[in-house]
This record gives structure tokens, C-alpha cells and sequence, in this order.
């Protein structure tokens, strides 16, 4: 097997959108993927985890599973994630957003 036959690993930005619901909103779902081994044409996730948090200190915690990769022409690729808040006292808030590109990996021609 040759050395660079795996693809190395990487991470992603991410943002996204929390709907309103209850008549409060928080703000941008913002933070970075867990790494992973992969390319923008395997069929790789990422697993994306954070924390909301308001003024008041109304908190929620997510965690999902990215989607597959997209290709991009440039030959990166990004990750579209969807999923639901949760929270001690079981109040919810939809979300979904998309990757940027790959971080904290060599270049493509490298």
C-alpha cells in the first residue's frame, strides 16, 4: 500500500441557521468539524457538535452527522448538516447550515 493511499485529515468550518421558535432566536451556529480521513469524492462525514448560547445564558447543545461530501471544481469540497437543538429543559430549535471548505490539510498538488 503506498504511503498517501488514504486521503489525510481534515476539518471544517461551519455556520449555520436556528430557527425561532418560543420568540427567541440565537444567533449563528458557528465552529469546526471533528477531522476526518477523506476526499471530495468518498463518501466521508463529519461529526459537527457545539453549544448556542443567548444573552441570558439560554443554552442548547447539537451534535449531528454531516452529509457527504460535495465537490467543488476546484477539487475541495464542503458538507451540508441539518438537525435539531437540545436542552435540559426539552425546548428545541431546528438548524442546518454547510461547511466551508477543507482546513488543516496539505494542498491538493502537494
Amino acid at each position: 500500500m503506498k504511503w498517501n493511499a488514504l486521503p489525510f485529515a481534515h476539518a471544517h468550518h461551519f455556520k449555520g441557521r436556528i430557527e425561532i421558535r418560543n420568540n427567541h432566536n440565537h444567533s449563528l451556529l458557528i465552529g469546526f468539524s471533528f477531522p476526518v480521513n477523506g476526499s471530495a469524492y468518498d463518501q466521508h462525514v463529519h461529526q459537527i457538535e457545539g453549544l448556542t448560547i443567548e444573552e441570558d445564558g439560554h443554552q442548547h447543545r447539537f451534535s449531528v452527522q454531516s452529509g457527504p461530501p460535495i465537490p467543488l471544481y476546484s477539487g475541495e469540497h464542503f458538507h451540508n448538516f441539518n438537525g435539531e437543538t437540545f436542552s435540559a429543559d426539552n425546548h428545541k430549535h431546528f438548524f442546518s447550515g454547510r461547511t466551508g471548505s477543507p482546513l488543516g490539510n496539505y494542498p491538493i498538488d502537494w
